[in-house]
């Protein structure tokens, strides 16, 4: 898991270093989740299937993050890991585990309103990914 605060005027921006896509995934929901629920642990007690298809590696990861936030904001869920069924550089299938938001158990955090397309960049390079994403919050 490679990933780094970037500073940013207003909001929260995050670069990103994997050896994969599915990686880069990965680390992209760990940052989620953190920016979600602080260092509350999120245990894996519910399933949400995840399908997401994009033109292109970099609307992929916009596009993963954004239905991640979505189940958040909708349905108060926290991500614990994924399980993917296939990825490739244009569509993510698998499944999310998680939890509901309980805030007896997890941290609150301020609102993160939006992930955006601002500054937005997924590149693979030298047998790597690198992304830099930033979050409204």
């Amino acid at each position: 898991m490679a990933y780094r605060f970037l500073p940013h005027t207003a909001d929260i921006k995050v670069a990103f270093e994997a050896e994969s896509l599915d990686a880069l995934l990965m680390d992209g929901l760990v940052v989620l989740r953190w920016l979600l629920a602080g260092e509350s642990p999120v245990e894996s007690r519910e399933r949400r299937a995840l399908v997401v298809t994009a033109v292109e590696p970099a609307e992929l990861f916009l596009g993963f993050l954004r239905e991640v936030l979505f189940l958040h904001a909708t349905d108060g869920f926290l991500p614990a890991d994924l399980e993917f069924a296939s990825v490739t550089e244009s569509a993510v299938e698998g499944t999310l585990l998680g939890e509901p938001f309980d805030s007896e158990h997890h941290e609150h955090q301020p609102e993160v309103k939006a992930v955006t397309r601002h500054g937005l960049v997924v590149e693979r390079g030298d047998g790597m990914w690198t992304a830099e994403v930033v979050f409204d919050v």
